[in-house]
């Protein structure tokens, strides 16, 4: 499809001149068949971020006060020892989640009960094989991972204990891949975002606090995680009625197993590629770095993904819908539902970073003392980030369109661009080089992706309006660089960050909304207020 055909020039000229001028059409429906296909789809896309947000952002911060309790607790040498094998073993539960990227594939236009039971049957077969082996092979293998690294018996200890928790944290993530297939939106974040965050915290205070042993919180972790992946698939076969099955009857069984494997197999060796460019620094700081390197930059790491938060809100429910536009036959509107979701989320991810990289002091200060010294390089992560989310959901666009065995290519070219300039970059600078990798395989990797999803879809996520939410950045900086020189540290972080957020908000408003995003705004409205009236009357009729 060629990305200057009408809709799409329609859209960016929509958004371009969206001033006070622009008719007003927020409370009229779309006439045209592909705005009632892009105010569905956005709906559906926005619903699902709006609904996850408050529990993304709750999981964040659960996830943060965890980090802090330990890094607080414990001296950041053994905080990084238990942190580099816990992203060692998450390392392979990426990997082994690869062969359940079929289920927001198949799932949403499965033809029945029956057919859904089986796709996510040859997905949890696959998911429990794959865990159990990479589960034994990291539980051998430790003690020369922890000989190699220069750590010593207690790092064998905790890769021998997150090897054998393994089965149950892909358990957990593998329900709620099922879970976000079937757009159950509530009980995704209730278990992903709610439940097991909870339950982490929990045992972190336990074993931090009460016992005052890490060893403990790191047999505590895996689990409260299978607990909760139980949990969520006893609900999943209450509510959805979802079996194990094997026959499908009046379809073809072997069938439906081979058209998910031949889709998952390409995105699973994909993920050996994708895998090590999120995850593989860990082993690269274990072998050439210290512990305490570790535990920084898995700090890092976790203020940056903070920054990612509207990508991640947005990214709940685009895989589902975006499948469904293109089995359906909509590349317009699927085009447009790009360019508008990829600019909401720049809109959210400069708003977020400028605080972020403005205080960074004060941010690193959270995770204790020995952490504030290696501020300066915490606007590396976020501006990785904003590298990154500034695509908008390229991966799951690749894949949703069916163009997985193009970001297998992608993938290794920039692993391998990734292993030719990480090392050296890390002998040479120590842990300032592998934040310069990360920033830099962010940034590479989502313009290659862009570049080839526009190749192969005529798919690409930039508008005018892609410049507004970075000029209403200048005015946020200014105020936040000049609180920060007026006001101690966290006042000054408070102050500036709520008098920056206000100016970036009524600058965007100058500028302009599109009519698309005024639509939007309205239909969500609308949905909202028919959803208060009737929890309204169902109280009112309860209390009679």
């Amino acid at each position: 499809m060629d990305c200057g055909e009408g809709p799409n020039d329609e859209d960016a000229a929509g958004d371009a001149d969206s001033t006070a001028t622009a008719p007003d059409t927020a409370g009229d429906g779309p006439t045209d068949p592909v705005d009632a296909e892009l105010a569905d789809a956005l709906e559906r896309v926005a619903h699902g971020a709006v609904v996850s947000t408050p529990s993304i952002v709750l999981q964040r911060g659960l996830t943060l006060a965890f980090t802090a309790l330990l890094t607080n607790t414990f001296s950041a040498g053994p905080y990084g020892l238990f942190a580099l094998a816990r992203r060692i073993a998450r390392f392979l539960r990426r990997l082994a989640l690869g062969v359940a990227a079929g289920l927001s594939r198949f799932v949403p236009s499965a033809d029945g009960a029956a057919e859904r039971d089986a796709i996510a049957t040859v997905a949890a077969a696959l998911l429990a094989a794959v865990s159990l082996s990479f589960a034994a092979a990291l539980f051998l293998a430790a003690p020369r991972v922890a000989a190699v690294a220069g750590e010593g018996s207690r790092f064998a200890l905790f890769l021998r204990i997150f090897a054998a928790g393994l089965p149950a944290s892909v358990a957990l993530f593998g329900v709620a891949r099922l879970l976000r297939a079937t757009e159950e939106v509530t009980a995704l974040n209730l278990l992903q975002r709610v439940a097991f965050p909870v339950a982490q915290l929990a045992v972190g205070v336990v074993g931090a606090v009460a016992l005052a042993d890490l060893t403990g919180v790191a047999v505590a972790v895996p689990l409260a995680m299978g607990a909760v992946a139980v949990g969520g698939a006893a609900w999943l076969a209450r509510r959805r009625g979802i079996r194990p099955r094997i026959r499908v009857p009046g379809g073809d069984g072997d069938a439906i197993r081979r058209r998910y494997v031949r889709y998952t197999a390409p995105l699973f060796l994909s993920g050996f590629a994708t895998t090590t460019q999120r995850l593989g620094f860990y082993p690269l700081i274990a072998v050439f770095l210290s512990g305490t390197a570790g535990g920084v930059f898995a700090v890092g790491v976790l203020v940056g993904s903070l920054v990612r938060l509207p990508l991640m809100a947005i990214n709940q429910f685009i895989p589902p819908v975006a499948a469904a536009l293109n089995d359906d036959g909509h590349p317009a509107a699927l085009s447009r539902l790009y360019h508008v979701t990829s600019r909401l989320v720049l809109v959210g991810v400069v708003g977020l970073s400028v605080p972020a990289i403005v205080y960074r002091e004060a941010v690193m200060s959270l995770f204790g003392p020995a952490f504030v010294a290696y501020a300066p390089l915490l606007p590396g992560f976020v501006l990785a980030q904003v590298l990154a989310c500034a695509a908008g959901s390229v991966g799951i666009l690749l894949r949703m369109t069916d163009h997985q065995r193009a970001l297998l290519v992608v993938n290794t070219v920039i692993t391998l661009f990734l292993a030719v300039t990480a090392i050296p970059l890390t002998i040479e600078f120590g842990l300032a080089g592998v934040v310069a990798s990360y920033l830099l395989m962010l940034g590479v990797n989502n313009g290659l992706e862009v570049a080839v999803l526009y190749r192969v879809e005529g798919l690409q996520p930039f508008t005018l309006a892609h410049g507004k939410p970075l000029l209403a950045a200048v005015p946020f900086l200014a105020l936040a660089l000049a609180t920060r020189e007026l006001l101690p540290r966290l006042p000054g972080a408070l102050a500036g960050t709520a008098v920056g957020l206000a100016a970036y908000v009524a600058v965007l408003r100058v500028l302009g909304v599109s009519p698309v995003e005024r639509r939007l705004l309205a239909s969500l409205a609308e949905r909202y207020r028919a959803a208060a009236v009737r929890l309204r009357d169902r109280v009112g009729d309860g209390s009679e």
